[in-house]
């Protein structure tokens, strides 16, 4: 098993991909290669939830054998499920909150301890 990845500000880890296969292995396919070179391009203020979901659809990670796509924001609690014959339908949430609060950050808050 790969060992536990967490989102850290200080290694500029603000995002996490999954693919079929593990992390510490060789890839089984091209999609974990292809989307981490295109994350590679990308900061974190270009993303949103609808654009998570965007590059999940879209060529490199969707293939005819996905049963749904999960997307989340920790820091807030958005999470939105999609199977492949459905498209991205602005749940309640995002109404209510703009895409770009949500898009803000996906690292929770820091809290600093008290001693």
């Amino acid at each position: 098993s790969p060992p536990l990845m967490r989102l850290n500000e200080e290694n500029n880890t603000w995002h996490l991909l999954q693919t079929n296969d593990d992390l510490n292995g060789s890839p089984q396919d091209y999609r974990r290669p292809l989307e981490t070179w295109k994350l590679t391009g990308s900061v974190q203020s270009q993303v949103s939830p609808e654009s998570v979901f965007s590059e999940m659809h879209g060529f490199g990670l969707k293939n005819p054998a996905t049963v749904f796509t999960w997307v989340a924001v920790p820091a807030t609690g958005f999470h939105r499920t999609v199977l492949p014959n459905e498209t991205w339908a602005q749940p309640e949430i995002l109404s209510e909150t703009s895409t770009a609060t949500l898009a803000q950050t996906f690292l929770a808050p820091r809290r600093t301890a008290k001693l």
